[in-house]
């Protein structure tokens, strides 16, 4: 039976009919599908809320058995009387752990019937119960940034894909190997399929919450090196594994809502000193309306949502102490353009731009001094900027130029005549070194398809100018370049 659900999963994932990899024009009206109305259960999504914080919480005071972890009367107490703090949490915890702690708040919500909208509140509530209740140190501001915001984008985009797999009129292999896809995409979904019956109960329909749209989704595999510093031979050579979906089309309907539209890039490095998760960026559409169109040229504007996750570490013989970049945006919103032009008989060429302009409520980027505990990174907020914009050759040359530039400031410092062996560092509230950093990626992507197959070279630059009020300001870059062959699942 294992055998068989596990062959079944890759048939379905060979099944489904993906559009093609650059932005769509296909009216969302083309893709009408029969969709199911989860019942509305808001007080079991509350409690679905409470359960997965004391899961959480369960597995790290008996399984992991963590100081924090070891909470009572008195650790909560402490908690109100303290107030939230700015913690010492490595990268990772903070900027994504957390935001996929809250994705399952979020889907909690998600899963009982409530909207967008209506789930927002329970990502919040269960965010503020596990700061203020279920650690035995100060709550967190950057925790509850992350989680509410982070959680609210990576939710909608997971219960979104986990509703792609769903069909109520398979069974037997096939309807088991839908249900594992969609649960491991949504764990609280699955959850409550499994205590309704609804895994196993048989429709006339598909049992979706949302109609069908495009889906574009390639998977590209090769290697990669990250060099330590621009001007430096050494560096790091991993096996990256990229996947980038594009969900819905933002062109070709008047009014589109929440995550009609998103888009997520996923970078995984293997069998290197490179975190495992290098890269995780996401764009998902609040509001769209298309605005402008002629001929086969279409203009739309919009409110979006933005998530972006830049890691990289040094070498374990590294001689630098640096590792080559850091980059946060957690928590972001703003406005955008996105421009289409389809290619005809008479004019082969395919071109798409997009340009964001953001405010960040919580960033973050590498420290040149900073060293407390577990972190090395100065939080803040701040700006961002994004243009995307590249060209298609008769489908199947491409050409693609990105710009993101994030602009971080820090506004609680520290004193730098600080001692730091005489304070307790869990109570040091403070963003990093009181400074403000400019963050650029500009990357360059040239790509040849055929079929479902493509052969892609990749390049990317990462520039950092940190100005320090204590210290002397730093400047840095690096690059990595990528070799990969992709398929359009």
């Amino acid at each position: 039976m294992k055998k068989i659900a596990v062959g079944t999963i890759l048939l379905l994932l060979t099944q489904f009919t993906w559009g093609q990899y650059f932005p769509q024009t296909v009216p969302r009206k083309y893709f009408s599908d029969s969709t199911y109305v989860i019942p509305r259960r808001p007080w079991l999504a509350g409690a679905e809320t409470f359960t997965v914080n004391m899961v959480v919480w369960g597995f790290n005071r008996y399984i992991s058995q963590v100081d924090f972890a070891k909470i009572n009367g008195h650790t909560i107490k402490d908690n109100f009387q303290t107030g939230p703090i700015w913690d010492t949490d490595k990268f990772t915890t903070n900027l994504i752990s957390h935001p996929y702690h809250g994705s399952l708040y979020f889907n909690a919500a998600r899963s009982n019937g409530l909207s967008f909208w209506q789930s927002i509140p329970y990502t919040a509530g269960g965010s503020l119960m596990w700061e203020f209740f279920m650690e035995a140190e100060p709550p967190s501001i950057n925790d509850m940034f992350a989680t509410t915001f982070g959680g609210v984008e990576l939710g909608e985009i997971l219960f979104r894909l986990s509703d792609i797999f769903l069909d109520d009129r398979t069974s037997g292999p096939e309807r088991i190997g839908r249900e594992i896809l969609s649960g491991i995409l949504s764990p609280v979904r699955a959850v409550n399929r499994l205590v309704t019956g609804d895994a196993w109960r048989y429709r006339s329909h598909k049992g979706r919450t949302f109609p069908s749209v495009p889906i574009n989704f390639i998977v590209n595999v090769g290697p990669r090196f990250l060099a330590e510093q621009e001007q430096s031979k050494h560096g790091t050579t991993s096996m990256n594994v990229n996947f980038n979906l594009a969900y819905g089309t933002p062109f070709g309907d008047d009014f589109y809502s929440p995550y009609e539209w998103f888009k997520l890039q996923v970078g995984v490095d293997l069998f290197s000193s490179q975190p495992l998760i290098s890269q995780v960026s996401a764009i998902g559409a609040l509001w769209g309306k298309q605005v402008w169109e002629k001929g086969n040229r279409k203009l739309t504007t919009g409110v979006f949502q933005h998530f972006d996750y830049y890691d990289s570490e040094l070498r374990s013989n590294s001689e630098n102490t640096v590792a080559p970049y850091r980059i946060s945006e957690a928590a972001a919103i703003g406005g955008g353009l996105l421009y289409n032009k389809e290619s005809s008989a008479a004019d082969p060429i395919d071109i798409y731009a997009e340009f964001y302009l953001n405010g960040v409520a919580l960033g973050a980027s590498i420290s040149d001094y900073l060293k407390l505990e577990e972190r090395d990174y100065n939080l803040g907020s701040g700006y961002s900027i994004k243009g995307f914009t590249g060209l298609t050759y008769k489908k199947k040359w491409n050409f693609a130029l990105n710009m993101e530039n994030y602009h971080i400031f820090t506004w609680k410092g520290y004193d730098p005549d600080l001692d730091f062996s005489t304070i307790d560092l869990e109570r040091l509230n403070v963003q990093g070194e009181k400074s403000n950093a400019r963050l650029t990626v500009f990357s360059t992507h040239l790509s040849y398809f055929k079929n479902r197959w493509n052969i892609t070279l990749s390049n990317r630059y990462f520039s950092r100018h940190t100005r320090y009020k204590y210290y002397e300001n730093v400047t840095t870059s690096t690059y990595d370049l990528s070799l990969s062959i992709g398929w359009r699942i």
